[in-house]
């Protein structure tokens, strides 16, 4: 393994981490509303309570955490395959979460700052390492 794959792979692993924390609380707060904490004038409460919170039965801060947990373990895990499959799960949660943003912003008319961390911050960067990462292997 080379100093640059350990980097990437140190960088996988706290982007995982943070995914899993935000995952976590949207899970618990979906289970229990009143725990949720906002921003004045977010729209938190809208987005959780919205008919898009849940797909197929399942809350989608379930299936992010599902995905977060996964791609920790792949990294722990640091064989071809992980890594391949590391890129894969990228690619799904890349699409899902631009998916949300655009349901936030034009269908549901509210934002949840929790969720948009998690769209515009955290996948974007699971993305660049995974991609970076599994190219960096073929090297």
């Amino acid at each position: 393994m080379s100093s640059r794959d350990g980097v990437l792979r140190v960088a996988l692993l706290v982007v995982s981490a943070a995914g899993i924390g935000v995952a976590a609380y949207l899970t618990y707060v979906h289970y229990e509303p009143r725990a949720l904490i906002c921003t004045t004038g977010g729209g938190c409460e809208t987005v959780q309570g919205s008919k898009y919170a849940v797909l197929a039965g399942i809350p989608v801060a379930v299936l992010g955490l599902t995905a977060w947990v996964g791609v920790f373990g792949l990294t722990v895990w640091n064989s071809e395959l992980a890594r391949t499959l590391t890129a894969a799960i990228a690619v799904v949660v890349a699409a899902f979460a631009g998916y949300l943003v655009v349901l936030q912003l034009w269908v549901i008319d509210a934002t949840c700052v929790w969720c948009m961390a998690n769209d515009l911050l955290l996948t974007p960067l699971l993305a660049i390492l995974a991609f970076t990462r599994l190219r960096t292997a073929a090297d």
